[in-house]
């Protein structure tokens, strides 16, 4: 199985939206994880958001810690991206585990996805599930579009809203 590893921001917002079961659908047959960076991200905004708690009961998804070789790649990624001493963690451990093992990450930070390209890291944003979702049957247009205004609703910053989802899909190369 090809590995997929989420940052922060993509499983969170499926969770605060209460839609894990169409991440986890959508990225069925893929192993399913989640650096411990991103695992103490979504705790630390737990008493906050309580529906971030329902990520830690998903037995699809693995919590995997970095070894040696992942934390270096995590260490140089953040040199890079820079911030504060607790910013960009989830992003670079996700790249970090993705450029040491293969597979995709699934960032929507700006700096990170420049970042990935930069280092060669396949990478993907969220709403390119959401167009996965659409492509393999999974999700209508209609639920398609619904999902995205849901995780608007939590705040998630997208470039699109739901009604905008296929114009900016066929416009980044998605859909034919």
């Amino acid at each position: 199985m090809k590995p997929i590893v989420f940052d922060t921001t993509c499983v969170s917002h499926f969770a605060r939206a209460g839609r894990l079961d169409v991440l986890d659908s959508v990225t069925r047959g893929w192993d399913r994880i989640i650096p411990n960076e991103v695992a103490a991200e979504i705790h630390r905004g737990v008493d906050s958001h309580p529906a971030l708690a329902t990520v830690f009961s998903q037995s699809w998804l693995r919590i995997v810690e970095l070894d040696m070789p992942e934390v270096v790649y995590a260490a140089t990624f953040k040199g890079e991206l820079g911030g504060a001493p607790d910013a960009h963690l989830g992003e670079c451990a996700a790249l970090a585990w993705v450029k040491e093992h293969g597979g995709l990450a699934i960032i929507d930070d700006s700096a990170a996805c420049a970042l990935a390209d930069h280092h060669e890291v396949a990478f993907r944003g969220t709403l390119s599930l959401v167009v996965l979702g659409f492509k393999s049957d999974l999700v209508d247009r209609d639920a398609a579009e619904r999902l995205v205004d849901e995780l608007a609703s939590t705040d998630m910053r997208l470039p699109v809203d739901g009604a905008g989802l296929f114009a900016w899909a066929y416009s980044n190369g998605l859909l034919p």
